[in-house]
């Protein structure tokens, strides 16, 4: 079969590459990268790559302190495993700043499966996850 009928983000077929990838949140990227800059230090050949990575992510990024994002996170986990939402959607909502069930659908065609007839409930789970940010 071609790998390129196999992959379709649009509907969560990412490939097996990230068959058990975890899809990170750009405040989780922004906690590894502030670690590795202060491990590292000036010894980093590429810092300003990484101090650019890392001043987008903290532009982007919804949740502002670590217990923040852990406790989003620890949330987003528990939806996950009653298959309310998938990590690639989760993801996406939380990096793109979705805050309205209008927009995930709009911009998630997975979604508009999941919660054609019940776009309430998505809209309360963005309102949870919305209530955790800092």
């Amino acid at each position: 079969m071609d790998s390129k009928r196999e992959e379709d983000a649009a509907q969560l077929q990412l490939g097996e590459d990230f068959k058990d990838a975890r899809c990170l949140w750009n405040a989780e990227v922004a906690i590894i990268l502030e670690a590795t800059v202060k491990k590292a230090g000036n010894k980093l050949k590429s810092l300003a790559m990484i101090e650019e990575t890392l001043n987008y992510v903290n532009k982007f990024k919804n949740f502002k302190t670590k217990p923040a994002v852990t406790e989003a996170r620890k949330f987003a986990t528990e939806e996950m495993k009653k298959d309310i939402i998938e990590e690639f959607e989760m993801a996406v909502i939380n990096n793109c700043g979705i805050f309205t069930a209008e927009e995930a659908m709009e911009l998630i065609p997975t979604l508009n499966d999941k919660f054609s007839n019940r776009q309430h409930e998505l809209q309360d789970f963005l309102d949870e996850l919305a209530s955790r940010f800092s």
